[in-house]
C-alpha cells in the first residue's frame, strides 16, 4: 500500500474529473479513479502521470451499478486501503421535458448522480469512521439551486445532494470527516458541447465575471477542501459559476 493519501475520484478519465486527477497528484495525493467505458482515455491519463506507479490508478465501475460500486469498494480497501477522501464527480444528464420524459432518462441519472453517493458511502463509510480522518465531497451543479427547462431529472438529482450532503455531514463530523458540496456554473467540458453557440454566449454575458468556468477551477476547490484550509468546513455548498447564479 502507498504512504500517500488516497483519494477515490468518480469518473475521472475526462473534463472535471481528469483535471482534479491531475490537481490531487500535484499535491501528493495517491488517487484511483473511475471510467465507464472509454479504458483508452484512463489509461492514457495514468500513463501521462505516473513516473512509478505511485501516484494513480484507474478502475472501470458503473457508479449507477450496486454491484460495480462493491467491486471497485473491495478492490481499493484489499489493493490501497482505506480513502482519505471520496470526490463523487460522476454526473450525468438525459435531458427532455418532463411530460414526454422516459423513464429510463429518469432512472438513469437519478442512479448516476444520487443513488450511486449512497451505494459508495455503503461499502467505504464504516472503514473511514474507524480511522476518523476523511472528507467527501460532491460534485454538484447550480441546476441544483436554480431548476432548468428540461432538467428536471438533474435538477432533483443535484437538489437532493444537497440535503444529503447536510444531512452526512451532520451524522459524521464528531469522527472528523468533512462533507461538502461544489457547485459548478457552465464550465468549459464536452459535457456542454451540446449547448447552441448562442445560448453558450447568452450565459457568459449573464456571468458578472464574462466567461466560462474552467475544470481547474473546480479542481482547486477539491483540493483546497481536501488540505488544511478545508479542516473546519463541512456541510457546505460552494458555488463555482463567475457570479451566474446571483
Amino acid at each position: 500500500m502507498n504512504n500517500k493519501k488516497l483519494v477515490l475520484v468518480t469518473a475521472g478519465s475526462r473534463g472535471i474529473g481528469a483535471a482534479i486527477v491531475k490537481e490531487l497528484v500535484q499535491q501528493n495525493y495517491f488517487v484511483v479513479f473511475t471510467y465507464k467505458s472509454n479504458k483508452d482515455l484512463a489509461e492514457e491519463l495514468v500513463s501521462s502521470l505516473n513516473k512509478d506507479d505511485t501516484v494513480c490508478c484507474c478502475h472501470p465501475c458503473d457508479v449507477s451499478n450496486i454491484n460495480d460500486i462493491k467491486e471497485l469498494s473491495d478492490f481499493l480497501l484489499k489493493k490501497h486501503g482505506v480513502p482519505y477522501g471520496i470526490i463523487n464527480n460522476a454526473g450525468i444528464t438525459r435531458d427532455d421535458f418532463n411530460f414526454s420524459m422516459s423513464i429510463d432518462a429518469w432512472l438513469d441519472v437519478i442512479n448516476t448522480n444520487l443513488n450511486s453517493l449512497f451505494y459508495i458511502n455503503h461499502y467505504l463509510l464504516n472503514a473511514m469512521l474507524l480511522k476518523k480522518d476523511g472528507c467527501i465531497i460532491n460534485i454538484n451543479s447550480i441546476s441544483g439551486l436554480r431548476g432548468n427547462v428540461g432538467q428536471t431529472n438533474y435538477s432533483a438529482s443535484k437538489s437532493a445532494q444537497y440535503g444529503f450532503t447536510k444531512s452526512l455531514a451532520r451524522e459524521v463530523g464528531n469522527f472528523n470527516i468533512r462533507v461538502n458540496c461544489i457547485a459548478p456554473g457552465p464550465i468549459a467540458t464536452d459535457m456542454i458541447s451540446s449547448i447552441p453557440k448562442k445560448t453558450l454566449a447568452q450565459l457568459v454575458k449573464l456571468t458578472p465575471l464574462q466567461k466560462m468556468g474552467e475544470p481547474e477551477d473546480i479542481a482547486m476547490m477539491v483540493s483546497f477542501l481536501l488540505g488544511h484550509g478545508g479542516r473546519h468546513i463541512t456541510g457546505q455548498t460552494l458555488v463555482i459559476d463567475g457570479g451566474l447564479s446571483i
